[in-house]
C-alpha cells in the first residue's frame, strides 16, 4: 500500500532546522508506527530541540481511504485546538512534496497508549462520552465549515456513499453484492437526521488514554460535517464483524451507551450499520489490492453480515 516513505533523519533535520527555535536541532530517529491505513505516521526523536519528540504525518498517494489530504487534516486539528476535544497541536506543515517526498505535518507527540492497548488506563464510558462530545461541538463557531456543509443529513450521507462508491469502482467494480448494497443504500437513504462534526473514524485506536481519561483524539483525515449516526455505525459494524451477537442495531451496547451519553436515544441505526458493513466490504477489496492479503477479517465474514444488514432495509 505504501507509496510514501519515511524520510531519513538527515533529510528531516535539514527541514526542521528552519523552524523557529529548532536551529540547533538534530533528528536522531524517524520510526514509522505500525498498523492502520491512514496517512503514514512516524515518531521523531530529537536532540537539541525545544521538545524531545514529535509526530510526523506524511500524506499517502494511494490507499484504501484515498484521496488523502494531510494539510486538510492539519487545518482540522488547528481549529479544534481550543475546543473541548483534546487533539495534538500542529507544530508545522509543509505542502511542497519536493521537500520530503510528500506533504506532511509535524505534530505534538502525545505519550499515551490508544484504547486498544491501554488496558486499565482506558475506560469505555469515557470513550463513548468523547465521541458524543465531538458531535456536540459548535463546528460553525470553530470555523469547520470549510469541510463543506451539506444541505441536509440525507445529502451528507449521499456524499459519503459517493466517496465509498468511487473506491468500489477502483477496487472491486465487478463485486455483485457490493454493487447491490450501493443501490439499496441510495434507495433507503434516511430522510431524518442532523448535521454534526464527525471524526470519520472513531476506531478505538484513535483515542489515547491516561488514568482512564481521553487525553487526545487522533486521525482526523476523514473528518466531515455529516449525520453523527454514521460515526456510531462504524462501531456497530466493527463489533458485529468481531463476533458480537447480532441484535437490533438501535439496541446494540454502543448505540445504547452513546444515546445515554448524548442524552437522547438513537434511532434508525440499521441503515448506518449496513452502510459501514458495505464500506468494510469495499475496504476488504482495497486492502487485498494493495497488500495481496486479507485484512484482519475475511470476505465471507463481511459478506454474510452485509447480507443480513441489507435484509433489514428491504
Amino acid at each position: 500500500m505504501e507509496t510514501v516513505k519515511a524520510p531519513s533523519p538527515a533529510a528531516l533535520t535539514a527541514w526542521v532546522r528552519g523552524m523557529p527555535g529548532f536551529g540547533g536541532a538534530s533528528v536522531l530517529e524517524v520510526a514509522p508506527l505500525e498498523g492502520g491505513a491512514s496517512n503514514l505516521t512516524c515518531r521523531v526523536d530529537l536532540d537539541g530541540a525545544p521538545v524531545e519528540r514529535l509526530a510526523l504525518r506524511m500524506q499517502r498517494e494511494r490507499g484504501i481511504f484515498e484521496p488523502y489530504d494531510v494539510l486538510r487534516e492539519g487545518e482540522v486539528l488547528r481549529r479544534l485546538a481550543d475546543s473541548a476535544v483534546p487533539v495534538p497541536a500542529v507544530v508545522a506543515a509543509e505542502a511542497d512534496r519536493a521537500r520530503l517526498g510528500a506533504p506532511f505535518l509535524l505534530m505534538e507527540w502525545i505519550d499515551a497508549p490508544h484504547m486498544g492497548v491501554a488496558g486499565p488506563e482506558a475506560d469505555f464510558g469515557a470513550f463513548t462520552e468523547m465521541v458524543a462530545r465531538i458531535h456536540t461541538l459548535d463546528w460553525r463557531e470553530l470555523g469547520l465549515a470549510f469541510l463543506g456543509v451539506p444541505e441536509s443529513a440525507a445529502e451528507a450521507m449521499r456524499g459519503e456513499i459517493g466517496l465509498v462508491a468511487a473506491r468500489l469502482a477502483r477496487f472491486a467494480p465487478d463485486e455483485a453484492l457490493l454493487a447491490r448494497a450501493h443501490a439499496v443504500l441510495l434507495r433507503a437513504l434516511p430522510a431524518d437526521g442532523t448535521l454534526s462534526l464527525c471524526q470519520g473514524d472513531i476506531n478505538v485506536f484513535n483515542y489515547l488514554f491516561r488514568h482512564r481519561a481521553v487525553v487526545a483524539v487522533v486521525d482526523w483525515e476523514q473528518a466531515r460535517i455529516s449525520d453523527p449516526r454514521s460515526d456510531v455505525g462504524q462501531l456497530l459494524a466493527l463489533s458485529a464483524l468481531k463476533g458480537a451477537p447480532w441484535a437490533k442495531a438501535d439496541e446494540m451496547p454502543f448505540a445504547r451507551a452513546y444515546g445515554t451519553a448524548a442524552g437522547e436515544p438513537l434511532g434508525g441505526m440499521a441503515y448506518f450499520r449496513a452502510f459501514w458493513l458495505w464500506q468494510l466490504g469495499v475496504i476488504y477489496h482495497g486492502w487485498k489490492a494493495f497488500n495481496g492479503t486479507d485484512p484482519w477479517y475475511s470476505w465471507p465474514d463481511v459478506a454474510g453480515l452485509l447480507e443480513r444488514a441489507l435484509a433489514e432495509l428491504a
